[in-house]
This record gives structure tokens, sequence and C-alpha cells, in this order.
């Protein structure tokens, strides 16, 4: 269980950064299905939930630099 702790710690800038620039993906190709359909006002909750996990990738990027600063 440490060994898996230890790499997540380290490579925890890594692993969010990409889950961003996926959560990005899926967002880009939301906005263009719906310029295909003009369903923007249909797909505005299709925005919601990735705007969500972006915010929560960022604060746990803050909290390992606000932790590695600290030790």
């Amino acid at each position: 269980m440490q060994k898996i702790l230890a790499i997540l710690n380290k490579y925890s800038i890594l692993i969010n950064s990409i889950c961003i620039v996926f959560w990005l993906y899926i967002i880009y190709e939301n906005y263009k299905a719906s310029q295909e359909g003009n369903s923007f006002d249909e797909r505005k909750s299709y925005f919601i939930i990735p705007i969500l996990f972006i915010l929560l990738s960022v604060f746990n990027m803050y909290m390992v630099e606000k932790r590695k600063r600290r030790n």
C-alpha cells in the first residue's frame, strides 16, 4: 500500500495533468457535437461535469504542491 501511495505522490502532477487533458477533450467533443446539431442549450449539462472534474484535478495539484512545500 505504501508503494502505491509513493507512486501516486511522485506522479500526481502528471496524472492530474493527463486527467485535465482528457476532460478538455471531452468538452471539445461535446462542443463540436452541439455545434453540428445546434443543440447547445440541450447539451449544457454535458459541460458541467467535466468542468467539475477539471477543478477537482486542479485542486489536487494545488494540495500536492502544498504538501511538498511543507515537507
